[in-house]
């Protein structure tokens, strides 16, 4: 008996040492790629299944840590379950696993920049309302949760702000001995141009935060031999200066221009010539355009000019060149950040000013606890809503304060008789598809194709696809054209990345079904 175990254990040498070791990996590899049972698997994770999971708080602390723990897990209870592959090795029908789990992740939080082709579809250059804010959120996330968080960027109309310099502005400047720019000749604020510098020096310190594209008109006091005020309008531009709009004030000759020569100035009591803004914006165009013939659209200038009202003063306007003629400008065009949440509609969430921080005890304008945070907000969403009725709910974001600022979101419902923060820990859940060897995240869709799928491409005689020999769909790429055009038609809103693993019946001499996969890449669906 050992002579014959002893020459087993030699012949076995003797095999292993005639093969390489990684000849015998390559075999080992090639011979595991069988063929296993495809079937679709839902599953709720239960209290157990955290148990196996090892997660005691019962939820996942993020999508990643589920993205890498449910894999081993699915394998673990689905043994049986993999692929089938096709004879050059590929797979052609994988099984499939719709995970539903608890996640530590209240709120759905993303960001979005809205492009040019939005704004052309939706049909504006910009959103200013409330209404547009809401139709253009729908159309974007049409099935977002209760207390989603979108933060939009955006462009939006801004009118111009009106500031007028204090006695702190002058001092950050070196002008706080007399609070005023002294334009006499020779003197330091003469130029216009360090003027602009030292306004565009109080601004940046003064309003941080303005998006590009912001218009302000500044005040100022000056001295040219006697005390009086002036106006510049300057315009924040992408590379944070403050860019001096074109100024030109209404003289004489322009007034003899559009028949005001007797008086120079517009009369804009009650009916008179000029009383309207229209009837002033007329003849200042006339004027503008005589005196710049070579002006290019788009160009602005801020007009100052003579009126009488009963007295004597002056007035402001700002006009935009748009190639033929000049049009009032009352707002410009700026990009902007704002968040908003999904509550039936899209709107802005329930904020609080420093006062309302201050009610709820706060000595800051924030919170540093999260816990006391949501009490203490419940508490007065008490007063703020008092004929609330039961199953209301409100978004709301307040800042919070710990070694740093920050802004959080919590969602509030009414039960009734106070209201509650909802839990932090929500149900949700993944795709995973296998690859043959384990499971992987997945996003692929199973589609069959229709009778209308197949009449949208020109087969709907026969609802299949011909595949025989010298037939328009013979070869995949050919039928590759016609599922391009199926699945743009059926999921418009498809993302980069998106897998769809497309059935279809097909005739090959006799009726057949046959997979195709694809995936989304740029503009169109390549093979995987």
């Amino acid at each position: 008996m050992k002579k014959i175990f002893y020459l087993f254990v030699s012949l076995v040498f003797m095999f292993t040492s005639c093969n390489p070791l990684e000849d015998l990996d390559a075999e080992l590899a090639e011979s595991t790629k069988l063929n296993g049972i495809v079937g679709d698997v839902s599953r709720t994770l239960s209290d157990e299944d955290y148990e196996i999971l090892e997660l005691s708080y019962g939820s996942f602390s993020s999508e990643n840590d589920a993205k890498e723990m449910l894999p081993s897990f699915l394998s673990g209870q689905y043994p049986a379950l993999g692929v089938i592959f096709k004879d050059d090795g590929s797979i052609n029908e994988a099984s499939s696993a719709a995970v539903t789990y608890k996640l530590y992740s209240p709120i759905s939080k993303q960001s979005y920049t809205a492009t040019a082709a939005d704004y052309t579809d939706f049909g504006a250059t910009s959103l200013n309302t409330a209404s547009e804010f809401n139709s253009f959120l729908g159309s974007k996330f049409p099935s977002e949760a209760n207390g989603t968080v979108v933060e939009l960027t955006y462009n939006t109309l801004a009118p111009q702000i009106a500031y007028t310099l204090e006695d702190a502005d002058y001092a950050l400047v070196g002008n706080g001995q007399y609070n005023n720019f002294d334009i006499r000749s020779g003197k330091d604020d003469e130029s216009i141009e360090v003027r602009r510098g030292k306004m565009e020096q109080i601004l940046l310190n003064n309003f941080p935060d303005t998006p590009a594209g912001q218009q302000y008109l500044v005040t100022y006091d000056i001295y040219d031999g006697s005390s009086g005020t002036r106006q510049m309008l300057v315009q924040l531009d992408a590379s944070n200066e403050y860019m001096l709009i074109n100024g030109y004030t209404l003289t004489n000759d322009d007034f003899d221009l559009v028949g005001n020569g007797r008086f120079n100035n517009f009369d804009i009591r009650s009916g008179k010539a000029e009383e309207t803004e229209e009837a002033r914006r007329a003849k200042i165009e006339t004027i503008l355009l005589e005196n710049f013939p070579s002006a290019v659209s788009g160009v602005q200038y801020f007009v100052t000019y003579a009126v009488y009202d009963g007295s004597a003063g002056t007035r402001n306007m700002l006009l935009e060149f748009d190639g033929s003629g000049y049009m009032i400008v009352e707002a410009t065009l700026i990009s902007k950040t704002t968040r908003y949440t999904y509550t039936g509609s899209w709107s802005e969430p329930v904020t609080f000013t420093p006062a309302e921080y201050s009610l709820m005890g706060q000595r800051y304008p924030n919170f540093s606890n999260s816990s006391e945070a949501h009490r203490l907000i419940a508490i007065y969403l008490e007063t703020v809503y008092p004929f609330a009725a039961a199953e209301d709910f409100l978004a709301v974001e307040y800042d919070y304060y710990s070694g740093g600022a920050s802004v959080r979101n919590t969602n509030f419902v009414f039960d009734g008789t106070v209201w509650n923060a909802i839990p932090t820990v929500i149900d949700t859940n993944l795709k995973f598809g296998h690859n043959g060897t384990t499971w992987v995240p997945d996003n692929t869709i199973k589609y069959t194709l229709t009778n209308a799928d197949f009449a949208l491409v020109g087969n709907g005689n026969y609802n299949n696809f011909d595949v025989r020999p010298g037939k328009d769909e013979e070869t995949v790429e050919a039928r590759l054209v016609k599922l391009n055009t199926i699945l743009k038609a059926n999921f418009p809103t498809s993302g980069q990345g998106q897998k769809f693993s497309v059935t279809y019946a097909v005739y090959d001499g006799a009726n057949g079904v046959r997979i195709t996969n694809v995936v989304l890449e740029g503009s169109d669906y390549v093979l995987q």
